[in-house]
Parts: structure tokens; sequence; C-alpha cells
């Protein structure tokens, strides 16, 4: 018996690409995602500008916004002429906060705009240039908070930018964040948001080492992917770790699967879901299980083993099933849930050549199927149409958005409320700076 979950039936984006990046707190908790828009047409008549505001629009009243960013804010930024066309009142202003380039707001007949919104309680953050000089008063004091791009910055500029935009508002967030690093300054000198892939960076620096439990659950991978494991021994490897099995069931028995009985044991799961699924499963729960690392690290596990898998039904592969390709893209975050080069962490586990090849090469179907997904994670959509040509990604992107927060929404409700509770908060702040410190794994 195979569990899915019908994908949602978004409608396609055939001229503009949509893509979602978080932004975390100081506790590494997402508050909001920014919403990524991308013109993928080269029509010499093509108005790229039009196309996104009418995607906007979409996605917040056809679509839906809730299902693409769940109950958090979307961030969206937004064009001189998407403000002066006043298409932004169209936007709910309880579920979206308006990126508006600084340049723009210094316009007197964008600024009168930005004035009405901010008297209808709409939230607006100021993109700022990190190397010029602070807006005025009149344009920060319509503003919620202020976000600089630091992905190129030194040390030193980065002080000082950090300084001078400090003052200028209590909401500072930093984008580029690539790097566990770089989070840990942008931290130290006060920024309050942080938007960038340093989650699902490896920190080789600052490593950590895993808890027993997490061990023996990793351990217990191992073994379940051996090339001649059978019946008996699949479900002896599980029944042993008893913290493995214990959460195994509860999610297996969540409404996300929707079983048709209360699945008992192990032995059960495996012989009403089969050794594929329940390993599938095992594997997901072994992998995001460490408590110190922010929790939409497993959403992007996730997602891009998701997406992996829907591009391998697409394009399937002749010695690889759709099940390899979900593995692919959920075992490509394991170097940054384990603090440890990829090579490293896969020499643990017996998979097969094709499918280690394509998480370190990115070669063959399945690591060109992670390619694509790992760029368009970041917007560079000239990478997957070379990889994918005429592959409707977007519609695979949302559909797997979407089965992936109610998979990890389940996983949540058999843990840890961190996550539910996280998703309450409305957006990112900085009044809790005398808080207590952040933890350790991503701490000075």
């Amino acid at each position: 018996m195979s569990v899915e979950l019908a994908d949602s039936p978004f409608p396609a984006a055939d001229d503009v690409a949509i893509a979602r990046q978080p932004i975390h707190d100081r506790w590494t908790r997402v508050v909001g995602y920014e919403l990524l828009f991308r013109g993928t047409s080269d029509r010499a008549d093509f108005d790229e500008e039009r196309a996104t505001a009418s995607v906007i629009a979409e996605t917040f009243t056809g679509i839906g916004v809730g299902a693409v960013v769940g109950r958090r804010p979307a961030h969206v930024r937004v064009s001189r002429r998407f403000l002066l066309e006043l298409h932004a009142f169209a936007l709910p202003a309880d579920r979206v906060v308006l990126e508006v380039d600084a340049s723009d707001a210094d316009d007197a007949a964008v600024r009168a705009v930005l004035e009405r919104l901010a008297e209808e309680e709409y939230r607006i953050s100021l993109v700022c240039d990190p190397h010029g000089a602070v807006p005025p008063p009149p344009i920060t004091r319509l503003a919620d908070s202020i976000k600089l791009d630091v992905g190129s910055m030194s040390p030193d500029e980065l002080t000082n930018c950090a300084g001078r935009y400090g003052d200028a508002t209590s909401t500072l967030i930093a984008a580029g964040v690539d790097t566990p690093e770089l989070l840990r300054r942008c931290r130290a000198l006060g920024f309050h948001g942080f938007q960038g892939f340093f989650f699902c960076t490896p920190d080789l620096v600052h490593t950590h080492v895993p808890p027993t439990t997490r061990l023996n659950e990793l351990r217990s991978l191992a073994g379940l992917y051996s090339q001649t494991i059978s019946f008996e021994e699949f479900e002896r490897i599980i029944t042993r770790d008893v913290g493995l099995s214990y959460r195994l069931l509860v999610y297996l028995n969540s409404a996300f699967f929707n079983l048709p009985r209360h699945v008992a044991s192990v032995r059960e799961a495996l012989m009403m879901l089969g050794m594929r699924a329940v390993r599938r499963w095992a594997a997901l729960i072994a992998l995001s299980g460490d408590e110190d690392k922010p929790g939409e690290l497993t959403v992007t596990a996730l997602l891009r083993g998701r997406m992996c898998e829907l591009i391998g039904r697409h394009r399937p592969a002749a010695n690889a099933g759709a099940d390899a390709f979900f593995t692919v893209g959920l075992f490509s975050v394991m170097d940054a849930i384990l603090d440890a080069p990829l090579e490293q962490v896969l020499d643990a586990l017996p998979l097969t050549e094709e499918t280690r090849v394509a998480l370190l090469e990115r070669s063959g179907p399945m690591g060109e199927a992670l390619a694509a997904v790992v760029a368009y994670e970041r917007g560079d959509l000239a990478a997957v149409e070379r990889i994918l040509p005429g592959l409707p990604v977007t519609e695979l992107y949302l559909a797997a958005v979407h089965w992936a927060d109610a998979a990890c929404g389940a996983l949540d409700e058999g843990g840890s409320d961190a996550e539910d509770e996280d998703a309450d908060a409305p957006q990112v702040s900085g009044e809790d700076d005398g808080a207590d410190a952040p933890p350790s794994s991503t701490g000075d």
C-alpha cells in the first residue's frame, strides 16, 4: 500500500517563477518568508513588472498565501510602479510585509503612498544599500524594519553598516547570510533577522558531537540502506532503537498519513506500507532529531526530497525509481545536519553508487534533479532551464512546498511544539535583545 498526499492544484505561472526564502530570528526560528518572483519569458514584448504584479496578486488571492508561507508573514519586494499603481492596497495587511527600495522611497509620490500604507497598518521594510547613506528620518519612520544585503561585506564594512543602520531602526535584517560564521558575526553586531542559506550549510568551525540517542538513530539509518537487508532484519533494526521506533509509529499514525487503521507495531507498518515507505519516513525522523538545528533544515530536506521525486516521475531514470530521487533530495542536507563534509557522512551509509555520485557530483539523472532544485531555491532560473528544459518546475516546486509543510506539521505534532509556537510569531522583531542567549550550535 502506498501513501501519498494529494498535491495541491496550483495554477501554472507561465512567465513568472515563485520561490520562498526563510527569514529567521536570533534563535533561528522562522518568522517569515520572502517570496521571490522571477520572470521566465524571453519574449521581446514581455512586461516582467506587470507579470510579476499579476502573480503577486494571484498568490494572495488565487493560490492563497497560506499555501506558500503557512501562517507566517510573506515579505514581498515591490517596485515603484507597483506602489504608484496602488496594487499594494489589494494585499492583506496582516499577511504581508512590503519590501521597498530606499531609493524609491525618496520619491515624493512613493512616499505619499507609503504614508497611506503605514496609516492602514501595512508593515514596510526598507531595503537599503549597506554602503550608502542612511535614509533620513522622514523615510525610516515609515518602516518597521531595514534590510541590508551583507553577503559580500568585509568584517569592518559589516561592523560599520550595523552601527549606522542600527541607530535608525528597531529591527535590522541581514540578507545574504549564507554561512554559520556570518550568522554569528551579524548576531553579535545586533542584527535581529537573518535571511540566507546558513541553516543548510555545515558549520565546520563549531562542530558538535551528536548525543548518544542521535548516534543510535544514525547507525540504524545506515543499516536500513543495506542492499541485502531482509524483512526480518529491517524490522529488528528499527525495533531495537526504542526512540526511533516510537517516533516512527507516532508519525505514521498522524493525520498526514490518514491510514485506514491505527498502526501498533513496526511489523504492522512494514506490512501495510512496505519497506521503501517505512525506510523513507525512518530516515526523515533520524535526520530531524537534532534540537540544536533550525527546524527549517527539516523543511528543506523534505522539500528537496519531494521536488526531486516529482522530477523523477516526469523524467524517470533507467536504474532508479522516484523513491531514489527522494532519497537524494533528503540526504542533500546531511552535511548541515551533522556539521561534517558530505563525503564523510555518506561513507557511513551503504548507498548505491548512483546515489553517491548524485549527491557528491550532481551528475546523472538524480544529480541533475538535485542541481536543478538547489538552483531554483537560489533563483538561478537559467541553470534550471539548462538542466531541465521544458519542465513545469514552478508547479513542482509549489506542490513540494505544500507537501513538505504538511509533512513537517505532522512531525511536529508527534514531537516538540516549538515550530507551532514559532508559526504564531508575527514578524522578526528587535524587542527581545535582552532575552536569553540563542542555542549554542549557532552561537558564539
